[in-house]
């Protein structure tokens, strides 16, 4: 068995006996369904029974049922066996990962390299040189990122109940790793479109806004990746000006579009790639439309069903009624610094260190300037939190549900940030911070500056495998954050929930940051923020699993009923 599956697999079956695991403390503990599953639970046993009658309060479409009607002749439809599909849906969300990670960390194409994704190693490399390359690329930091973020607390609790959440997940990171494999091919087929269109209708039977990650997001990566092909004008403003860039974004169809390490997410970029991209578009239609035509008829159908069914929701329109609701886009990030603490270590550490005398801090300093902007850009943070405040002042939605029910940690988070008229607006410098951070750590510097030298050929080929992507470019984080935009800022609820997928394509992302070290004569380089950040998610799932199974209360106007604390 090969060294990288041998890890895989070790770290797929500890995820699957801790999830079984938390699964059977949840089936002793809590046999009867609870909560939201009182509506799901009975729904998909009138599907399972043939009866296809609807319960008005459940806003979400039938996928979740479908696949219970479609399994109940093998193993019918209890709520031990409706759980039970979430535990597996889950475990093959974890393998999922692991594929989709290959695809799009900037140093594991190599892992990849028996499938032709990347060139191959040269036949005259010797398997020293190979063992070498394959430990610099650590296959064990792509199994253990793919175990943490499928441990991602909001989604691993409900593994062990029957909500929509989980499934819903998989159909998404189905459809996004059907648009990775298209990607790694030289030209977009028949069959392609195919598959995205068909794998985009399956999500959209679980969750309505899917859509936005299954047409809207791999559309807007699409149409930079095609209008990539004219050229991309990297960090030249500054010496030709602006107008020029624009003029040839025109003519030629290139686009302005810069690695994060180089920009820093700056405003003036960021402007720029917007700008580019809509000339570059323009001047090229027909080839835009081409590329987009199969997320385009996902759209179309997605717009039939809304005006068919009046709204976007099912059954309770009048409690999840569509509103514009901008703080959503607020509460995202100290949602993503809360759970992902030990990857916003990277950017920290740079700017504090930085900050220290020279003497100190020089060597840091001198290596990292260059290549990672380690400083906030000014204008960002003034944008930022102008706009923050803004929002928070006009725009606050506090929905009824948020206040009504204190088994939800939103509950206790909302309590606090209402305590006082102040708070709110303190906080918005906080989001910023947790934003700055977030968008950093996707720039974060993915190869150790500090590794040992080795021999002049395995250099050549870790170059070569190391350039086979390029690191994360402020293209994805704009489409990213205007489909997480599209996704969150219409729900008047705040759910940490509706935040699970957008969470998770930032981890994905995420760039390997290996610390390189050797132990007799081999060269290992694991990304010490992924063990951190392993017993981390694991402390807080902990943590919710003792709160929801052995610390249940009572309400005064329910005495006989336990009530526990969950997401």
């Amino acid at each position: 068995m090969h060294w990288q599956d041998w890890q895989e697999h070790v770290a797929g079956a500890a995820f699957a006996a801790g999830l079984t695991a938390w699964a059977a403390l949840v089936a002793e503990e809590v046999p009867a369904p609870y909560l939201d599953e009182f509506f799901h639970v009975p729904q998909a046993q009138k599907y399972c029974a043939g009866e296809y009658t609807w319960d008005p309060k459940i806003t979400t479409p039938p996928g979740l049922y479908l696949v219970a009607k479609l399994l109940s002749p093998l193993c019918g439809c209890s709520t031990g066996v409706l759980r039970a599909q979430n535990v597996v849906a889950l475990i093959l969300i974890m393998q999922g990962l692991i594929h989709i990670r290959r695809f799009i960390q900037t140093r594991g194409y190599v892992q990849r390299r028996r499938e032709a994704f990347v060139d191959k190693l040269n036949d005259n490399t010797s398997s020293n040189q190979t063992d070498v390359i394959e430990d610099g690329l650590t296959p064990f930091s792509t199994a253990l990122t793919a175990f943490n973020i499928a441990s991602f607390p909001p989604l691993y609790f409900f593994g062990a109940l029957y909500y929509t959440d989980v499934m819903s997940t998989a159909a998404v990171l189905m459809s996004y790793g059907a648009f990775l494999a298209t990607t790694a091919k030289p030209q977009r087929t028949l069959s392609d479109d195919v598959l995205a269109v068909i794998s985009g209708i399956i999500a959209l039977f679980f969750r309505q806004t899917n859509i936005f990650w299954v047409a809207v997001f791999p559309a807007g990566l699409t149409v930079v990746s095609v209008l990539g092909d004219n050229g991309r004008m990297k960090s030249r403003a500054a010496k030709d000006g602006y107008l020029s860039i624009l003029k040839e974004s025109w003519s030629n169809g290139s686009i302005h579009d810069c690695s994060l390490q180089d920009s820093g997410f700056a405003m003036s970029d960021s402007l720029l790639f917007l700008l580019t991209t809509a000339l570059a578009a323009l001047s090229s239609p027909v080839k835009v439309v081409r590329s987009i035509s199969s997320y385009v008829f996902l759209l179309v159908i997605f717009a039939g069903f809304v005006a068919w069914n009046g709204s976007v929701v099912l059954g309770d329109k009048s409690a999840h009624t569509a509103t514009i609701h901008t703080p959503q886009m607020l509460y995202i990030w100290p949602y993503i610094a809360l759970f992902s603490a030990p990857i916003l270590i990277g950017p920290l550490y740079c700017c504090l260190t930085n900050l220290l005398p020279s003497n100190t801090g020089n060597g840091v300093r001198t290596r990292q300037k260059s290549r990672y902007s380690i400083y906030p850009d000014p204008l960002q943070a003034v944008v930022f939190i102008s706009a923050g405040l803004f929002a928070v002042h006009f725009n606050t939605v506090v929905h009824p549900y948020t206040l009504a029910d204190n088994r939800h940690y939103v509950f206790y988070v909302f309590r606090l940030l209402l305590r006082h008229p102040l708070l709110k607006y303190l906080a918005v410098p906080v989001y910023y911070a947790c934003f700055w951070l977030s968008i950093q750590s996707l720039a974060h510097p993915t190869d150790d500056l500090d590794a040992p030298p080795r021999t002049i050929q395995a250099r050549s080929h870790q170059e070569a495998i190391r350039n086979t992507k390029l690191p994360v470019q402020i293209s994805f984080v704009i489409i990213w954050l205007i489909t997480t935009a599209l996704c969150v800022v219409t729900a008047p609820l705040v759910e940490p929930r509706y935040f699970i997928v957008p969470w998770i394509v930032w981890r994905l992302h995420v760039p390997h940051a290996p610390t390189t070290f050797t132990v007799r004569g081999r060269t290992y380089s694991p990304d010490l923020r992924v063990i951190v950040e392993t017993v981390w998610l694991i402390a807080i799932n902990q943590t919710l699993q003792h709160y929801f199974l052995n610390k249940p209360f009572t309400w005064p106007s329910e005495p006989e009923s336990k009530q526990r604390f969950l997401w």
